[in-house]
């Protein structure tokens, strides 16, 4: 799929994509010019109205319907209509919208039309207890409808830790050292959308070990860009970690929460900003992100789209199963290779899956002329026992001290003669005969080899090692 911008007559940011009657909408913010410097307030993406685009395909004609909001137009607004979001319920569509007041302050608003497309009628005030920005509407299956906004630094989330706005906070942008990172905010929309039914809430965003993501963590704590999407009975949290770039996502069983980190999405593009969406179209998801490609400016971007791949469960089974088996693994680079070497799946699932296992420390990478070399780190040797319920005894043939054999080298004595070479020193998946003890194809830690070089402790204490923000500062160097 071509990474081109979705359109070049105008920058656009932010894209909010949903399906609404059989085309795919995108709701982004609207860029343009200005003489204002980057600075960590976010002045420079001085926005002052929306346009919405559709498409009938991924990859086709792109039809721009215009201006469908305005600054002008909205009573409260003083400057800055950033990121936006749409929802449909009840017949009518709604345009969610973050805007500064008269006073300064982020606010919420909503606008109503009865085409997808636009023009959307704001209401004159915004949302009532509404603050921040980046709001992502989601409308679960039972019709409940949530949202979800928040953003620190520029978006001023920081001021609001008391649930009253604090503008000498302001100047702290965000919490440091081992407590608790700011967290994003959801609350449950009224019937009409119009307003909220419950208490705003904080969305909890947990590490494998149950904990609140820390301040400290950059690679993973919340920065901004909430968004909500929602696959096979799981709730899919996905938001930027600002300032170093990424765009990730965690898990929940609720969309209230809590949720547990689960790795990187997207790595840094070009531009300090990044802001997303995931739908499904026509059977396929899709990722809509946008960089600075088109201008070479970070407040001048552009929406670009690529397609998701979804591993099935079975297929990251086998995948899992391997990896823990061998505690290495190689695929070649080809992406189109029907089934890989060793096991019974895609080659491109492989190399997918082993890239989001690295993205989190559970896998080391190396490349060489055209392969693959994953290896499988004591951080993922732990994430896989856990993810595979195996006991922990039970280890990778990497971690079973091999018994030195006295017999001739293989070939000199005559016999079945030299076998083909394989990666890693002749491992290279099947074949090879008996590698120490075998229990459902896994291999048994000897008793006491805890203390043996290079075997793991059985202890489980996984470590996670990791987008963008608003545009605080200039580009990273």
């Amino acid at each position: 799929m071509s990474l081109e911008p979705l359109v070049k007559h105008l920058f656009t940011a932010d894209p909010s994509a949903h399906v609404f009657e059989g085309k795919l909408f995108v709701y982004p913010s609207h860029d343009r010019k200005t003489d204002i410097k980057d600075n960590d307030n976010g002045d420079q993406y001085d926005m002052n109205d929306y346009h919405v685009f559709s498409m009938e395909s991924v990859g086709g004609p792109v039809t721009d319907y215009g201006v469908a909001l305005k600054e002008k137009d909205i009573p409260w607004v003083s400057k800055q209509l950033w990121a936006p979001d749409a929802a449909f319920k009840n017949g009518k569509y709604y345009l969610y919208f973050p805007a500064r007041d008269k006073e300064g302050v982020f606010r919420i608003g909503v606008a109503e039309s009865d085409v997808p497309q636009g023009p959307f009628k704001p209401e004159p005030e915004p949302i009532a207890g509404s603050y921040s920005i980046d709001p992502a509407s989601f409308v679960d299956d039972d019709g409940q409808a949530y949202l979800y906004f928040g953003g620190i630094w520029g978006g001023q989330l920081q001021c609001w830790t008391t649930g009253k706005f604090d503008g000498s906070a302001y100047r702290n942008m965000e919490a440091t050292g081992n407590v608790p990172a700011l967290l994003p905010r959801v609350a449950k929309l009224s019937e009409d959308m119009r307003s909220f039914t419950t208490d705003i809430k904080e969305l909890a965003i947990n590490g494998a070990d149950g904990q609140l993501l820390p301040a400290d963590d950059h690679d993973r704590r919340f920065f901004e860009a909430a968004w909500m999407h929602k696959y096979n009975g799981k709730y899919y949290f996905s938001y930027s970690t600002g300032d170093t770039h990424f765009l990730v996502y965690a898990t929940g069983d609720s969309p209230l929460g809590p949720f547990t980190y689960k790795g990187k999405i997207l790595d840094p593009v070009e531009g300090w900003t990044t802001h997303h969406s995931i739908v499904e179209f026509k059977g396929k998801w899709y990722l809509f992100h946008h960089d600075t490609s088109l201008s070479g400016e970070n407040h001048l971007r552009c929406v670009k789209v690529r397609e998701i791949l979804l591993i099935p469960k079975a297929d990251r089974k086998k995948i899992h199963e391997y990896l823990f088996r061998e505690g290495v693994l190689v695929a070649k680079k080809d992406y189109n290779l029907p089934k890989h070497n060793d096991i019974d799946t895609k080659n491109l699932f492989v190399v997918k899956a082993c890239q989001s296992l690295t993205s989190r420390g559970y896998v080391k990478t190396q490349f060489s002329w055209q392969y693959y070399y994953y290896t499988l780190t004591p951080e993922g040797l732990d994430y896989l026992r856990e993810w595979l319920h195996l006991p922990a005894e039970i280890v990778p043939a990497t971690h079973i001290k091999q018994q030195r054999s006295h017999a001739p080298p293989r070939g000199m004595m005559g016999g079945e003669g030299e076998r083909e070479r394989k990666p890693f020193g002749g491992r290279g998946g099947r074949g090879g005969g008996e590698r120490g003890d075998r229990e459902g194809g896994y291999r048994r830690r000897e008793p006491g080899a805890e203390g043996k070089e290079g075997a793991p402790s059985g202890e489980f204490a996984p470590q996670f090692r990791g987008g963008f923000g608003r545009g605080r500062g200039a580009p990273p160097s």
